[in-house]
């Protein structure tokens, strides 16, 4: 297990990220930890402009590794796209993208896990 993940986040080309975003719900939750971890991880060597794109994919799971990677890259440049994360459909989303916020900016405006779409909506306007 060691090794393939190790390879899923290490070797170049997208279906390797593909691969680890369809993996991701299937395994059992020591191991989904294991994979969500490498996906920010390797979602670290991309671009902002590929970034903003996947945190406006359709899969949950990529929206969330690409708000963990804007985090890890520390650059204060993504703090508006993962403001705009705040009302996700996914709480992981929502969750992920609210880490990333305090830990570029050293504040917390919320949203709280499993907020209502209002609750979401004012946290939003709260960080802008």
């Amino acid at each position: 297990w060691a090794a393939v993940l190790a390879a899923a986040r290490d070797t170049k080309g997208g279906e390797q990220t593909v691969g680890l975003v369809r993996a991701i719900p299937r395994l059992d939750a020591d191991r989904q930890k294991e994979a969500r971890e490498a996906l920010a991880e390797r979602l670290t060597r991309m671009t902002p402009a590929t970034l903003r794109t996947m945190l406006s994919d359709p899969d949950p799971e990529l929206r969330r590794g690409a708000a963990l990677a804007c985090a890890m890259k520390d650059d204060a440049a993504h703090v508006p796209d993962l403001i705009e994360r705040l009302d996700d459909g996914s709480d992981l989303v929502v969750r992920a993208a609210r880490a990333g916020l305090r830990s570029l900016t050293g504040q917390d405006f919320g949203p709280p896990a499993g907020a209502d779409d209002a609750a979401k909506r004012a946290a939003k306007a709260e960080w802008q």
